[in-house]
């Protein structure tokens, strides 16, 4: 049995939330994008205090990628975006061995190629985790899929004959003419198409269950 869960900016956050009571030892794989994973792996390993300092150490940054502004405050939110791709440097206090089977959907800007990382500590999972537009630069090309799909699926393509569970992340969008929104609004409609594009096939070769 695979799980798959994911989310960008606040929404990876709020997916981990509602795992917290799923009893992981029964997954053969747990595949993620956007924070979900270490959120993941903090609450496995019952870290949650360096979960609610990084969070704290991130707000800045998950509310600059992931929060609307009024009129201006768009415009200028705008420009910083595009000419930043972030300089996140906050790093964990500690380390631990994960004793799950984690996996975070990466996808290479340069070759295109889309891999599902296994990560076996708590600080990889954060790095990785947080491999994201505004938050950080991409690592030898490498950065998180949430940005491009709010829930991992890239990586399913491979398999054939799982059962997979899937928990998704919603995607609204925003509806205002402000220029950060409508930015906004059509990343989200082109997650969610090619989401449901690669999710028909995968659905053709696997047995695919939906959860709220």
């Amino acid at each position: 049995m695979i799980l798959v869960s994911g989310g960008f900016g606040w929404q990876g956050i709020k997916a981990a939330e509602k795992l917290k009571g799923l009893d992981l030892s029964y997954y053969d794989k747990i595949i993620t994008n956007g924070i979900t994973g270490f959120c993941i792996a903090c609450f496995q390993l019952k870290k949650e205090k360096i979960l609610h300092q990084s969070i704290k150490s991130l707000k800045p940054y998950l509310n600059t990628i992931d929060k609307d502004y009024i009129f201006f405050g768009n415009i200028k939110n705008c420009l910083k975006l595009s000419s930043n791709l972030g300089k996140y440097e906050y790093q964990l206090e500690e380390d631990a061995e994960l004793n799950i089977p984690l996996e975070i959907e990466l996808i290479n800007l340069k070759t295109e190629e889309i891999t599902a990382k296994k990560i076996t500590t708590i600080q990889e999972s954060f790095f990785y985790s947080t491999l994201l537009p505004g938050i950080r630069p991409p690592f030898q090309g490498w950065y998180n899929t949430a940005s491009f799909s709010r829930t991992p699926c890239y990586s399913l393509l491979k398999y054939e004959g799982e059962e997979i569970e899937i928990y998704d992340s919603p995607y609204n969008y925003h509806k205002s003419s402000t220029i950060q929104r409508l930015y906004k609004s059509i990343q989200v409609m082109r997650s969610r198409y090619f989401y449901e594009l690669v999710m028909d096939e995968i659905k053709t070769k696997n047995k695919v269950h939906f959860k709220g």
